[in-house]
């Protein structure tokens, strides 16, 4: 049968989690399309159901994987993170050693002592702390999150390690002009990392949650300039941020580093991969995937070495890519 989604997930995949994992079909039709478009392959596929009350009311051994326990993890030299365990994709792998490890050495290569950074969709901080700990004292870390439990969290990291003089943290999205905007978030998970802005007209996937939330955007706020790199991962509403943050793009031209990915694209702002590329290369920017080894002589500062050929155009599937003014 032919793919119904660009992870190569169809009806029957739906229909047979469902049989496996919940022993029964599917109440209707109804219910398989936002499964479909919530779940980017079968293991996502998996996790939704496998978090669900349904699933923990059937097989009460498995239960007690999914409940909250937060600790704190040491993610670089004396830098810590709260975290969450029930939080499969990003709480566990961030214990284990294995997230975004790409990302991490890419953003080594382009901060220094004194800069000034910016991360939109901060999450629990992961990417704050570790980049409060790059810029130092005498650099500054803006950081944005909307989902109250990822806040609370970040904000207590920000004291754990003592940031509170270099880390400028808002309980806030980031979009296109000040207000406010609907977030939308699935209430049972293994990956709390699925939060989205509900776009205008549209509803929000099946048993998501809904919350309204402040809006900023960024050229409106009291941000120290030079900006030297943001970290945008804002599940689709990318091309937001940056209509909010020209004046900053054209002014310091800042490295940046996106997530590009294509169903939340369209999801959360109605526009494409291609269309959120050419937006990007109208400011004079192209988007770069990034590389998954590390050339052998390739130093601090030498982060196109980390990068790949411009793309012309988006893929189908979900990438990070490393916006580079040209």
């Amino acid at each position: 049968m032919a793919p119904d989604h660009p992870g190569g997930l169809t009806r029957e995949h739906v229909v047979w989690a469902y049989r496996l994992l919940l022993d029964r079909d599917p109440e209707s039709d109804d219910v398989i399309g936002p499964k479909l478009a919530g779940s980017r392959d079968t293991s996502e596929l998996r996790r939704h159901l496998m978090t669900s009350a349904e699933f923990r009311d059937k097989n009460p051994d498995f239960a007690h994987t999914n409940d909250p326990t937060v600790v704190i993890k040491e993610i670089a030299p004396a830098v810590r993170l709260l975290l969450d365990l029930s939080d499969h994709v990003i709480g566990l792998n961030i214990l284990r050693g294995h997230y975004e490890r790409d990302e991490i050495r890419f953003v080594r290569s382009v901060l220094d002592p004194g800069d000034v950074a910016v991360d939109v969709g901060a999450h629990i901080g992961f990417f704050t702390m570790l980049m409060a700990a790059m810029v130092g004292s005498a650099g500054r870390v803006y950081a944005f999150e909307p989902l109250e439990a990822h806040a609370t969290m970040l904000e207590q990291s920000v004291v754990e390690n003592q940031f509170r003089d270099r880390v400028m943290f808002r309980r806030a999205a980031v979009g296109a002009a000040s207000g406010t905007a609907t977030l939308t978030f699935p209430v049972e998970t293994l990956n709390s990392g699925g939060a989205y802005l509900l776009r205008n007209g549209t509803a929000p996937l099946a048993g998501n949650q809904r919350k309204e939330v402040p809006v900023v955007a960024l050229d409106m706020l009291d941000i120290r300039r030079p900006v030297r790199f943001i970290k945008m991962d804002v599940e689709g509403a990318e091309p937001q941020v940056i209509r909010g943050a020209e004046r900053i793009l054209k002014d310091d031209r800042p490295v940046i580093l996106s997530e590009l990915h294509p169903t939340q694209l369209d999801r959360a702002s109605g526009v494409s991969g291609d269309e959120f590329l050419a937006q990007m290369k109208a400011l004079g920017y192209r988007a770069h995937p990034l590389r998954d080894y590390a050339p052998a002589k390739a130093g601090h500062h030498d982060y196109a070495a980390l990068v790949g050929p411009a793309l012309d155009r988006a893929p189908d599937a979900i990438i990070t890519v490393a916006l580079l003014h040209s």
